[in-house]
């Protein structure tokens, strides 16, 4: 399990500010979230604030789910595979529907 904490150096702005964690010394972005059986997901791709991100490149993303221990909260990768599956569609069916709003120029 690795542990998480968000970036405590991100500046506060009007702007739309992605939440950052770290895992194992790597930054990630949690670009969705959802709850399944009591259980909290996090969708994640890997965070380089020096690319630029001009929307034509396909992103892999990681989930990983919340676990706690003692009265602290962990990710954890899913070990059945089966629901893995199932919770990787999920969040592919909710981007799709959020993408939904958006036109193609």
């Amino acid at each position: 399990m690795a542990d998480f904490e968000k970036d405590a150096n991100l500046e506060e702005t009007d702007e739309f500010e992605s939440d950052i964690i770290e895992l194992d010394g790597e930054q990630f972005e949690i670009i969705d979230a959802l709850t399944y059986d009591d259980v909290n997901y996090l969708a994640l791709i890997p965070y380089d604030e020096s690319e630029e991100d001009d929307g034509d490149e396909e992103v892999e993303f990681i989930v990983l789910k919340e676990v706690e221990e003692d009265g602290e909260f962990f990710l954890s990768t899913i070990d059945d595979d089966e629901l893995s599956d199932k919770i990787g569609e999920m969040f592919l069916a909710h981007f799709d529907e959020m993408m939904d709003g958006f036109e193609e120029v």
